[in-house]
Formats: C-alpha cells, structure tokens, sequence
C-alpha cells in the first residue's frame, strides 16, 4: 500500500522509514522574483487528492510519497502562474526508471520560475525541465 501526506516545514525529515514503508519528500517552491502573481499548484496521487495551494515568492509545498515495492505510485501536478500553465507533470514516481533527483533517494525539489519548470536534488544544482505552455 502507498501513502501520500502533505507536512509541514517542522516535520520534514527527508527519508523516513517506519520499517515497513520508506517515504521520500518532495518540495515545490515559488521561485519567482516578485510577487505580482502566485503560483497555483494542485496534485494528486493514485489514491490522494492533495488539494490546490496558492503558492507566494519563496514558499513552499512539501509532502512525504511513499515508497512501496509492491505498488507504483505517481504524483502527478498542475502549475498555473497567471496565464502560463503546465498540467499533468509528473513529480514524483517511485518507478526505475523515472527519477529527475534519483542521485538522492529520500528528497526531491521542484522549482517555477519565470521561464519554467525546474528540478534539483539538492536545492542549488537546477535542471529545466519544462517551458511554460
């Protein structure tokens, strides 16, 4: 069985292992330069809806995937940043061969900004991995 739960700043603690399930986080975070529009971002699982958040400059969204060896799950997001949009990204999928962070297995971060979508391992190192549509 997978779990998918949203946590907050204070209960991040990458990997956790219960003995019986992994969990890896994924961050998504407004990189925008100002805050003339927020970023809206809305996700969802196999099995969860994580609702839509109004992100602003420099905040977060964070949530904790699980990682099972028995079922494959896939967060899948939308973003819309005023008229740009980009839908069903897929995030976060504990599958071999799709990983944009796979040098780190317990953490994964996604950036927008202003000409796209990014990915990182490590919240320095960015890769672009979208334009916006």
């Amino acid at each position: 069985m997978s779990q998918t739960l949203a946590i907050s700043s204070a209960d991040l603690g990458t990997t956790i292992n219960n003995g019986v399930m992994k969990y890896k986080v994924v961050n998504i975070v407004s990189g925008f330069a100002d805050n003339a529009k927020p970023l809206l971002v809305g996700c969802r699982s196999n099995d969860n809806d994580l609702g839509e958040h109004t992100l602003w400059k420099g905040q977060e969204f964070r949530f904790l995937s699980g990682i099972s060896g028995v079922k494959t799950t896939q967060i899948i997001c939308y973003f819309e940043w005023g008229s740009n949009k980009l839908e069903d990204i897929t995030v976060f999928k504990n599958d071999e061969y799709f990983d944009p962070c796979a040098i780190r297995p317990d953490i994964c971060f996604w950036k927008a900004a202003e000409d796209g979508l990014y990915s990182s391992n490590n919240d320095q190192n960015w890769v672009k991995r979208f334009d916006w549509q």
